[in-house]
């Protein structure tokens, strides 16, 4: 009788463990993401603004794709049906913009630091990727998360990133706000 109940109990404590750490994966928000990963050939200026056509084109490509992904591993399956035409559109946008080094993409899993998108906050670890390298790949770097589409979201109807990134030198806003402050401080 007592080997009976230790059975149950035992069964029961397996059972719980297993519901949560499907609970945990759930939670985690590596759990089902795919990213995408552009290395540029350099930091050079010119290396870096084609990375982003690059990444472009591939957004553009993935999006109609993408919308048929149910979760996680479909998407890392259509990313990995896609892989020769990732790596042909980057290469025909490589061409277009005068630029003739290799492209190499693969998909597969790779390290990632934290990174915030909105409110969300992804860890550092490991992910699922597209990662499209250029030239070299001795660049700085871009990514995003292509499933959920956390980077599809941003394009606009034409298929171009939307918003963008505001520079701000903080020299220059310490000095427009010292003007603005001597400016106000004279008419009193």
């Amino acid at each position: 009788m007592f080997r009976f109940h230790s059975l149950i109990a035992a069964a029961v404590l397996v059972a719980l463990l297993l519901g949560f750490h499907q609970y945990q994966i759930h939670q985690n928000p590596c759990y089902g993401v795919l990213r995408l990963h552009v290395v540029a050939n350099s930091n050079h200026l010119d290396d870096q603004t084609v990375k982003l056509k690059v990444r472009d084109s591939i957004l553009r490509l993935m999006a109609k794709r993408l919308e048929k992904a149910e979760n996680g591993v479909a998407a890392y399956q259509i990313a990995a049906d896609s892989i020769t035409d990732i790596e042909q559109t980057a290469r025909e946008t490589l061409t277009a913009h005068g630029y003739d080094y290799p492209v190499t993409a693969s998909v597969g899993s790779f390290d990632f630091p934290a990174r915030f998108y909105g409110t969300q906050v992804f860890p550092p670890g490991e992910y699922a990727a597209v990662r499209v390298i250029l030239g070299e790949g001795r660049g700085q770097n871009w990514w995003c998360v292509l499933f959920p589409p956390l980077c599809l979201k941003n394009l606009d109807q034409d298929g171009d990133q939307a918003g963008g990134v505001e520079l701000k030198l903080k020299v220059v806003e310490i000095i427009k706000e010292r003007s603005r402050l001597n400016r106000s401080a004279g008419r009193q």
